[in-house]
């Protein structure tokens, strides 16, 4: 197998050589990928056992799983029970790293991503934007804004902006670069779960400072993305706002026949 011309030295400078930062698992993902889009694993072959990938990349058969499960989700790899899996696109690229069909897109999102705060202020909802936000005029909110790259990238993916309820607005505090879910850190701190999530996206045209921070023209054509999170008992507390590239962005999703 090809996977035996690796050598156990070559693994640990790549994996060294990532962000620490970064799960474990969506490290090695990066790398089976990396292997795909250079064609050491080409489409249509079958992927090393689990057990060479174990050997070969020095970690638990769990996080080898976790792995092909993250490849599986967004295209590259399709497992059949008998044969084994197989590699069924080079990869996903630049444009293709978000689908955020559920909790658990947003969270592999944000892993892979860092979003670096450039602005912090309190705001009250009023006029236009309690309506957005859809709430009652006069709440108060804090409200975070920033650019969010894929770690490694250098192009910025999307301009990211955050309404954090009053309640919650300590989660922010100290926080310059967000590298996990926020929605994940209003959970740990209130001990309330997020129980639904209203994603809008429609397009728009990039003008005036958005379009000089992404950079790209002015009056590109780019998407706007909203997310209301609201709490078990209906309170929302955090709305979400990704203004980003129509270039930069391609949704991509996988619907399966039910085998009888």
């Amino acid at each position: 197998m090809l996977i035996c011309t690796y050598k156990l030295q070559e693994a640990e400078i790549q994996l060294a050589n990532l962000k620490r930062d970064t799960p474990l698992y969506l490290q090695i993902a990066h790398r089976l990928e990396q292997r795909i889009r250079d064609e050491v694993y080409p489409v249509g072959s079958l992927l090393p056992t689990e057990a060479e990938l174990v050997e070969a990349f020095q970690v638990s058969r769990h996080t080898v799983r976790q792995a092909i499960e993250q490849l599986k989700r967004n295209g590259t790899l399709s497992a059949r029970k008998g044969v084994g899996t197989k590699v069924e696109s080079r990869g996903s690229d630049f444009s293709t790293r978000f689908r955020g069909q559920s909790r658990h897109d947003l969270f592999d999102f944000s892993n892979e991503s860092e979003l670096f705060f450039e602005t912090k202020t309190e705001v009250i909802a009023r006029g236009a934007l309690a309506d957005e936000l859809q709430v009652t005029s006069g709440r108060k909110f804090t409200h975070a804004a920033g650019l969010r790259y894929f770690k490694g990238e250098t192009v910025p993916f999307c301009w990211n902006e955050a309404y954090l309820d009053e309640s919650v607005k300590e989660v922010l505090q100290g926080v310059d670069v967000l590298r996990k879910a926020l929605f994940q850190m209003i959970e740990n701190y209130t001990g309330e779960r997020i129980t639904s999530i209203h994603q809008e996206l429609k397009p728009i045209q990039i003008e005036g400072m958005l379009a000089e921070k992404l950079d790209v023209a002015e009056g590109s054509l780019g998407l706007r993305m909203t997310r209301r999170y609201l709490s078990s008992r209906g309170r929302m507390l955090e709305y979400a706002i990704q203004t980003l590239p129509t270039e930069r962005f391609n949704y991509r999703t996988i619907l399966l026949a039910d085998e009888k």
